[in-house]
Parts: C-alpha cells; structure tokens; sequence
C-alpha cells in the first residue's frame, strides 16, 4: 500500500506511512458509517488517502437522486479511504534511471461518430434550455511496457503538475496527473481552483505565444470559465459563513507541456465543516460536469457509454488537524489488471460548441501519454501523431 501525493511546481511531496486499515461504502447506505469512520480515524491523530470515483456524487446528492435511476452498480466502493499512522514530506521522484524506453498503447474505447453525435445532442439539450454547459467524456485504453510505477514517474517527470498522486490500492494504481485543484482546506479557508478552457501549445514560440493570447481572448472559453465559478460560488455558499465567498483570481492563464489552461480562484471561510460536509456541497467538481450540476450529471449519465470511476472524481489527503487537499482527477490513469488501465478525457460543451474542435481538444489532452522530450512548460510538444494514435492502436516510446 503506498499513497504519495507530488507537487511538481514546488518539488515537494508528502508521502502516507504506516497503513492500518481500509474504509469503503459500496452503496450509498454505507455512507454514513463510512464518514463516521474516517472522522474517528482523524480525531485518533491519524492520516486518511482519499480515493473518491466520480460516480459518489450521485450518493451525496438527494436531488440528483430524485432526477432517476443511479448509475448501475459495478460492485466496487465509490469511496474508499486508507488510513495510516503519519506523513512525511519527500522530494519527488525524479525519472527511471532505466534507459529502456517504455511503449504505450493507446485506443480509444469510442467510436469518433458516436462522439459527434453526442455532441449534436448536448447542443440541442442546450438550445431547449435543460442546461447550459455539459462536460463530455469518453475512456482510452492504455496498455504499458512497464510498472505502474516506473510509468508514473516517466510521465510526472514529462509533465510537471501540482496536485499529482501515485497510489497503489491493492490489485489497482491510480497515477493522476493533474494540475486542477478540487478543493483544499488550511483552518477554517476552503479553495477551490476550476479549470475551463484548454488549447494546445506549439514547438514555434510565435505561434505558441498566439494561442496563449488567443485563449485569453476567447469568449467561449471565457463563458464557460466563468459559469464554473458562479457553480463554485454556489455550492461553496451552501456551507460557507456568509459573505465570506471571494473571486480572488480570474482567467488566470497557465502553462503545462502540451496545453494551455485558464483558471479561476475561489475562497471561502467555513470553520465548521468536516470532510463530510465539503463532499456533499462540493462533489463532483463543476468543472468536470457542466451547469446547472444535476441536469449535467443527468446528462453525462445517459450519453456516456461507461463509469468514469477515480476518472473526474479526486484523489487525496485528510490530516489529522482537519487540513485536506483534493484534486480533480483529470490526467489520470487507473491501472487495474497490471499494466493495463484506462486513461479518460473530456471537455466543455456549450451551444456553440463545435463537434470536430471537441474532439480535437480532446486529442490535445491524451498527450500526456506520448513520446516526447519536453520536461517543462518552456518546451512544448507537438501533437503530429495523437490524432492518428486515436484512431486505432498506437505505440509510443517514452525515453
């Protein structure tokens, strides 16, 4: 059992040690005791890794109860916490010192037609008026040479985020990614830090420096940022002192080895709410569903072909003071049988949205899993051969 948690940015990570015992809800009556456990596990001193599968929320969230039939039942937990004596903070890993390249084949689990017509769909949900942005995503099959290990630090290395995990659950590894920030606590101050609008960077510096204006600029991508943030404020408002929910940074442009993102930051005070609390205001990210949240998540439910699992749902850590740190876990793969896994992606759909430029955008975001050089913002990669590698299977050395 191992549970690490890597900022990349600062060079630092905190790392869980002396594994006691393991806490899942496989339905949503298990809730209750589940929550009840990990709050005796805090209150004794002890550490809590948080493993939440983005299907949770439909447990948290009455209303969306109410909305139909949940999600059929895959028999695993769609929450599991891993509690351990202490954490220790660490430097991150550095890359395999192994000069073995590994290979990587990739397949998306959709066919490109069938995406395009959802997309068709969405748009015409959203022109009836049932929502007003929904976030669409499909599965991509991942098949590794290596560990899970040895290929986490390969690409953590390749592409440098702050709210990276590696975790290893038993018979699966989840090796997230992700720069976006679900929600953290310090005391009583919550941050939540969404991230909405993606285009991809350019080994041409010109070219790369106009795509990052032109993301800037970007009325759609602006839009759909800024309904994310009014959710954020929302959901934030069900649990916060009053007046205290602040915008303190908006479109904020940041830079990652394959793309651009724009984000927006959001805080609040709530010096009485537990874990329990944050998850039910909070989860799922907004950001990863669309808005209005229930109508999305409806949405997704029945467009979508499979479970997302720890896809879109989040990964972290509790401490014993009350402090937490959670991601969205975006850029993550979950390996399940060895060195095979699923990797997912997906983006915003809104009215004017256009079907092939999703599907491109969501090319952009499987870059993480090629080949390449780049090890830090200043050296972008190129995109030559993801597209072709969705398209059928495809192989890739990491080196």
């Amino acid at each position: 059992m191992l549970c690490r948690y890597e900022n990349r940015l600062s060079g630092q990570a905190l790392e869980l040690d002396g594994f006691l015992r393991r806490i899942v809800a496989h339905t949503a009556e298990q809730l209750p005791m589940a929550f009840r456990e990990i709050e005796a596990a805090r209150e004794q001193g002890l550490w809590t890794a948080l493993l939440l599968d983005y299907e949770l929320g439909e447990w948290l969230e009455p209303a969306f109860s109410a909305a139909g039939p949940a999600t059929e039942a895959s028999g695993r937990p769609r929450l599991t916490a891993l509690v351990f004596e202490r954490a220790h903070t660490v430097p991150v890993w550095n890359a395999p010192e192994s000069e073995d390249p590994i290979s990587l084949q990739i397949r998306p689990r959709i066919d490109k037609r069938l995406y395009l017509e959802n997309i068709a769909r969405l748009r015409a949900s959203i022109g009836r008026g049932e929502l007003y942005q929904a976030n669409y995503t499909f599965p991509i099959a991942v098949e590794s040479s290596a560990t899970p290990r040895d290929l986490y630090r390969h690409i953590a290395a390749r592409h440098p985020a702050a709210h990276g995990a590696y975790i290893e659950d038993g018979a699966r590894s989840i090796l997230s990614f992700s720069p976006e920030l679900f929600v953290s606590r310090q005391g009583a101050a919550l941050t939540v830090r969404p991230m909405k609008g993606t285009a991809p960077r350019h080994a041409d510096p010109a070219q790369d420096q106009r795509a990052a204006q032109d993301l800037l600029r970007s009325e759609k991508n602006r839009a759909e940022n800024l309904m994310i943030v009014d959710l954020l404020r929302n959901d934030l408002g069900r649990l916060a002192t009053p007046g205290s929910v602040k915008v303190t940074d908006m479109f904020a442009l940041e830079r990652y080895p394959s793309v651009w993102t724009l984000t927006s930051t959001v805080t609040a005070q709530a010096p009485h709410a537990g874990l329990e609390d944050l998850l039910r205001a909070l989860f799922p990210c907004g950001s990863i569903t669309g808005a209005p949240k229930i109508a999305a998540m409806s949405k997704i439910r029945a467009l979508e072909t499979s479970a997302r699992g720890i896809y879109c749902g989040s990964v972290g850590w509790l401490a014993p003071n009350g402090d937490c740190s959670l991601n969205v876990a975006i850029r993550t793969i979950e390996m399940t049988d060895g060195r095979s896994g699923i990797f997912g992606v997906g983006g915003g759909i809104v009215h004017d949205s256009q079907a092939e430029l999703e599907w491109q955008e969501c090319l952009w975001k499987a870059r993480i899993l090629e080949t390449g050089s780049a090890s830090n913002p200043d050296k972008p990669q190129t995109a030559s051969t993801t597209s072709q590698a969705c398209h059928g299977l495809a192989e890739y050395s990491v080196d």
